[in-house]
């Protein structure tokens, strides 16, 4: 018999109650290039799906600010955060990372929790975009 597992998701009056804590990252397959960060308390497939299909802006980010994304393909890689991690902090300490390009940086900073969390995931990133690297 096949295992499966069971997810609550509450719902409260009329409004779905986030139940877990995304970082993610588009990236784009052709290049390897970030297109964008974001992070989430729903599930990462959905707010990929109304990235690309929300008119509103604030739900339709990726569809509003990267050009011509209905034209390219992304991989875009989900990372869970604990629960006692900060989504808003890990998210900025992330894009911080990422902008400057000292990767290794993540792995030094002070933040302690942060940077178990964000060294992981830059180590991720770049072993995904060497992948897509490769098979080019």
């Amino acid at each position: 018999m096949e295992r499966f597992e069971k997810r609550l998701i509450p719902v409260r009056q009329g409004n779905v109650s986030p139940t877990g804590s995304w970082l993610y990252v588009w990236v784009d397959t052709a290049d390897g290039a970030i297109a964008y960060v974001g992070a989430t308390g729903f599930d990462p497939e959905l707010r990929a799906h109304l990235h690309l299909t929300s008119e509103n802006p604030d739900h339709g980010r990726v569809r509003a600010s990267v050009p011509r994304f209905q034209e390219r393909d992304f991989d875009v890689l989900a990372f869970k955060l604990p629960e006692n991690i900060s989504r808003s902090e890990a998210k900025a300490a992330l894009v911080g990372q990422l902008a400057e390009g000292d990767h290794k940086a993540a792995k030094n900073t002070d933040a302690g929790l942060l940077a178990g969390v964000i060294g992981p995931i830059i180590g991720a990133l770049e072993s995904h975009r060497s992948q897509l690297q490769a098979s080019r």
